[in-house]
């Protein structure tokens, strides 16, 4: 956990208040004179409105530091990102993993590589990532360099197209079958097409545990399979009779209006029996608990930093990145405040409860 020190040594952490109309989502890259962060598409819409500052949960909330913006980056857009004033340009990290593996080059300093598409190859990128988002979990190393600090809980489902009989409950044995394309596989007697985000998504990493399948045994039509690899959470991309994983949160956050609607014409199927993922419609649409609380659906999501830099023994010890972290403060980007004031307000309309009870922050290893 984060040491005592580094609650008590804090910088400040501001919130500014108004009675503006509401701010729509930004999609252009930021520019910020303080922290980065990077990684994950589940998470980047609720972080990016809490450190550009977002009306939606009523009066203005925004995360800063001493009165400095932060910038997070989307994790599609142009094929590279500046980070910094004056950095280097470096191709933009798209999804969990590419998030944290920049953050990790950040720190130690070897060459960094995205998997976008266009980016720049081999750039060295010490110091220009302070925080990676992550859709899921890490393996707890004691000595891990980098610390995985609950944000919130979300859960994942799946988005379809079509009208097959039985295409709206389809069951996670069903999926492994689905996905490892198993010869003749159909859904109420019709052939339905499994798309899967990209590689180095957290949705596709989780979501292929959860049912089961492996890297090696989910071919994509790139390897002669039948899975089609596409941008996570974009709908758009469903045709007639297919699928694809889709963060609850993510759908929630189309609904309301808090993010870009990608939502195209897909519906949202549940992977648990007799229990739907939401509850409400339109504007009103929030996470059904029962569905979060589902041990193989539910799911915490994380921020990354590196330990040193939160940890107030050390000489790397950076208190605002320190405070912009501490959940017990009101506007700190982990807060949750039971899901009724402020960053923990704003998270809500975004679709993400209050991470599991007495999951902590933890150590995990850089990496490679």
């Amino acid at each position: 956990m984060i040491s005592k020190k580094a609650i008590a040594l804090c910088a400040t952490v501001g919130v500014t208040l108004s009675g503006i109309a509401l701010v729509t989502p930004a999609h252009a890259d930021p520019v910020s004179n303080s922290y980065s962060i990077v990684g994950s598409d589940t998470l980047e819409d609720v972080v990016s409105a809490l450190a550009n500052g977002t009306t939606i949960s009523g009066s203005n909330v925004r995360s800063t530091v001493n009165g400095a913006s932060i910038g997070s980056f989307d994790a599609t857009g142009s094929p590279y990102i500046t980070t910094k004033s004056s950095g280097i340009r470096f191709g933009r990290p798209n999804g969990s993993s590419d998030g944290v593996k920049a953050l990790s080059r950040s720190i130690d300093g070897a060459a960094y590589t995205s998997g976008t598409v266009g980016g720049p190859a081999a750039v060295v990128i010490s110091n220009q990532v302070d925080i990676a988002r992550s859709s899921s979990g890490g393996a707890i190393n004691a000595n891990g360099e980098l610390m995985y600090v609950p944000f919130g809980r979300d859960a994942i489902a799946y988005a379809y197209k079509g009208s097959a009989a039985g295409i709206d409950a389809i069951t996670g044995s069903q999926m492994k079958s689905l996905y490892e394309c198993s010869a003749g596989f159909q859904i109420g007697g019709v052939t339905i097409k499994p798309i899967i985000p990209q590689a180095g998504s957290g949705t596709r990493k989780d979501f292929i545990a959860k049912i089961g399948v492996t890297e090696a045994s989910m071919l994509t039509v790139a390897e002669g399979g039948c899975v089609v690899e596409g941008q996570e959470h974009d709908a758009t991309t469903l045709t007639a009779e297919s699928v694809m994983p889709m963060a609850v949160s993510r759908w929630i956050a189309m609904n309301t209006g808090a993010s870009y609607d990608k939502r195209g014409t897909g519906t949202l199927g549940s992977l648990v029996a007799g229990v739907s993922p939401v509850t409400g419609t339109g504007t009103a649409m929030v996470p059904n608990a029962p569905y979060y609380a589902n041990t193989t659906w539910g799911r915490d999501t994380f921020l990354v930093v590196e330990y040193a830099r939160v940890n107030g023994d050390s000489p790397k010890y950076d208190a605002g990145l320190a405070k912009l972290i501490d959940a017990t403060q009101s506007t700190a980007l982990t807060n949750t405040s039971a899901l009724i004031s402020r960053s923990g307000a704003v998270k809500k309309k975004f679709g993400f409860l209050a991470p599991t009870a007495g999951v902590v922050a933890y150590r995990v290893a850089k990496t490679a």
